[in-house]
Formats: C-alpha cells, sequence, structure tokens
C-alpha cells in the first residue's frame, strides 16, 4: 500500500512550483541559509506561556517556521506560498510562526486572524534574535526545516525559493520504521478525549494487537480511512484493540463530530498535539497507521489512504490481524508448554513417568509442530512400559526429520526400545 501511495499522491506535483511565478529564482543569500541549522535561541511560547530555546522545541519533527513581523497576509508572496503548501501536506509539518520585533498583544491577535494558514505555534521573539542570525532583510520570510533542525529552504518577499516543493516532497516521502523493539510502552502519557485522565499505551493495548491511527480532524482521507480500519478490526471479535491518535488540538465537539461523520467508534480516542507518540513510531504525516503485536513490535505500517486501495487496504489488515493473533496464540501456547514440560521433568525425576506423559500430551496438543514432543513422549512412554506408544512416538520423530536425530536422547531411547521387552 505504501509503496503505491508514493507513486501516486506523493509524486502530484505542489502547486507551489506554479502559484503567480513565485519560483522562478533563488533570492540572493538563500543559498547561505540553507547551509545554516536553526539557532538555538530563547523566545516565548504563547502556547505556554514560557520561555524555551527554538531548536530545541521544534526537534523531531519537520516544522514550516514562518518568520513575521507586521503579520502574514494572505495576498502577500509568503502568504500564497505557505497557504499553498499547507494545502498539500496539512499535518506533515509543524506549522510555527515566529514573531520577531516588539510585537503587542493586538499585534499576535492580528498574525492569527490574518494568517492563511493555520498556526500549531507561535513563539515571540522581541529583540529579533532569529532574524538577525540568519540575515534576514525583509520579512515575512518562510522557512523550511528538517527533523534535525536543518534549514533546507526558504521563501521570501523578493521570490526568493529553492526547491521547496522537492524538498517537503522528499521528507514527506519517509517510511516509518517497520519494526520496534518491545520496551518503553508505558513511557507515554496522552489524554483520552472525554477525560481529564492519561492513558499509556499499555492501557489500550489489544489481546492480538492494537490498530493505532493518526489523525487529523481537517483531513479527508483520515476520515474516509477510518471507515475500513472499523470494519476490518470488528471482524476480529474484539481481540483487536482500535486506538486513534488525533495530532491536531481540536475540541472534543469537533472530533466527536469527526469520528460521527466517518461512522466509525475506536475504542479509544487519544489527543498527540506534540507528536509525542506519533514521533516514537516514525509516524510524519495523517493519516498514518501502525500495527503493534502482543509483545510491543510493529508488523505493519503505513502511510497515506487512497480510495482505489482500499480493498487492498482492508486485505492487508486482515492477513496482519490472523498473523498477529497466530503470533500470540503460539506465544502463549509456548508458555504454558514451558511450563508443562518443567513439571513433566520434575515427574520423570520423581519416577512416575505415568504423570509425565499425561504432560508431555498435553504440551503435544498445544504444539502440534514441535517434533521434539514426540521423543519426550517416547522417553517417558518407555519408562512407563508403554512400548507401542513408544515406539509410535519415536516414528513419528524421526518421520520429521530433526536435527537431533543423533543426538545422546534419540539414541538412549533407541537402545531401550531395543533390548525391552514387549
Amino acid at each position: 500500500m505504501f509503496t503505491a501511495f508514493r507513486r501516486g499522491w506523493l509524486s502530484l506535483p505542489i502547486p507551489l512550483l506554479l502559484a503567480g511565478g513565485m519560483f522562478h529564482g533563488a533570492a540572493a543569500g538563500a543559498a547561505n541559509v540553507r547551509t545554516q541549522n536553526l539557532p538555538e535561541i530563547i523566545v516565548r511560547s504563547l502556547t505556554g506561556s514560557r520561555d524555551v530555546a527554538l531548536a530545541t522545541s521544534l526537534a523531531g519533527r519537520a516544522a514550516v517556521v514562518l518568520v513575521v513581523d507586521a503579520g502574514l497576509a494572505p495576498g502577500c508572496l509568503v502568504g500564497r506560498a505557505a497557504a499553498e503548501l499547507q494545502r498539500d501536506h496539512p499535518t506533515h509539518f509543524a506549522w510555527v510562526a515566529v514573531a520577531s520585533g516588539p510585537m503587542t498583544a493586538g499585534d499576535i491577535d492580528q498574525l492569527r486572524e490574518a494568517s492563511p494558514v493555520r498556526l500549531d505555534r507561535i513563539y515571540v521573539d522581541r529583540p529579533g534574535r532569529l532574524r538577525e542570525a540568519l540575515g534576514l532583510a525583509g520579512l515575512p520570510v518562510m522557512l523550511l526545516v528538517d527533523e534535525a533542525g536543518r534549514i533546507l529552504e526558504r521563501c521570501s518577499p523578493d521570490g526568493g525559493a529553492d526547491r521547496l516543493a522537492a524538498a517537503a516532497r522528499e521528507l514527506h516521502s519517509l517510511e516509518p520504521p517497520t519494526r520496534r523493539e518491545a520496551s518503553g510502552l508505558d513511557e507515554f502519557r496522552l489524554p483520552l478525549v472525554g477525560s481529564e485522565g492519561l492513558v499509556s499505551f499499555l492501557d489500550v493495548a489489544g489481546e492480538d494487537a492494537t490498530l493505532v491511527v493518526f489523525l487529523h480532524s481537517r483531513c479527508l482521507a483520515c476520515a474516509r480511512e477510518l471507515e475500513v480500519l472499523d470494519f476490518a478490526r470488528q471482524r476480529h471479535g474484539g481481540r483487536v484493540s482500535f486506538v486513534a491518535v488525533f495530532l491536531d488540538p481540536a475540541s472534543e465537539t469537533r472530533i466527536r463530530g469527526f469520528l460521527g461523520a466517518a461512522g466509525a467508534v475506536p475504542d479509544f480516542v487519544l489527543r498527540d498535539p506534540e507528536m509525542r507518540l506519533a514521533g516514537r513510531y516514525g509516524v510524519r504525516a495523517a493519516p498514518s497507521l501502525v500495527v503493534i503485536d502482543a509483545a510491543g513490535g510493529i508488523i505493519h505500517a503505513a502511510i497515506g489512504y487512497r480510495e482505489e486501495h482500499r480493498d487492498q487496504l482492508y486485505a492487508d489488515l486482515m492477513r496482519v490481524f490472523a498473523e498477529a493473533q497466530r503470533r500470540n496464540l503460539a506465544d502463549s501456547a509456548l508458555a504454558e508448554a514451558r511450563r508443562l514440560h518443567e513439571e513433566a521433568c520434575a515427574f520423570m525425576r520423581e519416577g512416575k513417568p505415568g504423570y509425565a506423559l499425561l504432560y508431555q500430551e498435553r504440551i503435544r496438543e498445544l504444539l502440534p509442530e514441535y517434533p521434539s514432543v514426540y521423543l519426550r513422549i517416547a522417553e517417558a512412554a518407555l519408562a512407563d512400559g508403554r512400548h507401542r506408544l513408544a515406539l509410535q512416538s519415536l516414528a513419528r520423530y524421526l518421520a520429521a526429520k530433526p536435527q537431533t536425530y543423533d543426538s545422546a536422547a534419540v539414541r538412549q531411547t533407541i537402545a531401550g526400545l531395543t533390548a525391552a521387552r514387549p
């Protein structure tokens, strides 16, 4: 699904290249900006009403940083470029404004109202340190910053823009990880929509698997994908937990309305506007989904949704859920078999092979594809005087062509059967 998605939606041209001829050349000094990292200056976060280090606060997620002074009018060159970029990549980037200079509360309100893009965060840089550090002659300027804090491209009032659309596509096409270590799952505490409490991953994990979909309340593709996901997980009788994680700070009313319109009823609805859980799983865009097995490993991941791939998505999920269930049952059976085997060995040491045989027969039922259990049955049956069963079990063991065919245990069992009298 992901490969097809990359060939389709991600390969579409971004209108930034066509909008009013605004990208016909690079501005003087743009190449210098591209060699820099986003400086670690202290700015005032209006979201948390506290001072933060700019580069650190944006680390781990690609960002569109709009450096403005008096505002960001929809009709200006940078405003149009930002609006076009957000239209094509609404949730891939963090959308950030840095208000530079001695701006008042009224100026900030005007920025919010007049901005042609929806801003996730607004920082205030009254001394203008960012503008000075980057040598920005005129504002507003739009910077495209990668996850490591490197400034890749910029769009400035004089028409300068290097590869902005191409860089956006490259960042957007990064795949999520296909596997992660089963550790640290309970490190994260996310707010549960409709509740004042926080939940961890372990609070929402399913019996066989957990389907986690990362959404945005203004994403049409997200709504269309939800119906497929909800239907697929319902086919597994409650063994798969369905978790919706919203990446935007939408109100509970809007989230409930979004889910209602999509016709989906997730088991848990969480918020992750800071991309904590999303970043953990390498998610960079909405919609994205990951399927996590009972051991905590990602067994399936995909980015985006296309209506023509609807049936394939459903088939992929059904296959992945079945595999997760098989793994979970196998793991559970193996754990039980190990416990029974310990008991059987104890009975053999105590001279009670009949009890050991009962336990080994139970192991055979749990693990029919494990040939070594037939050798254990043959050993216990021989010690219990049940020679016919011992011969039958040994024959089944040898028929499986085990790697331990010439082991001491096999030779000893064969010798015992040869010397025994039926």
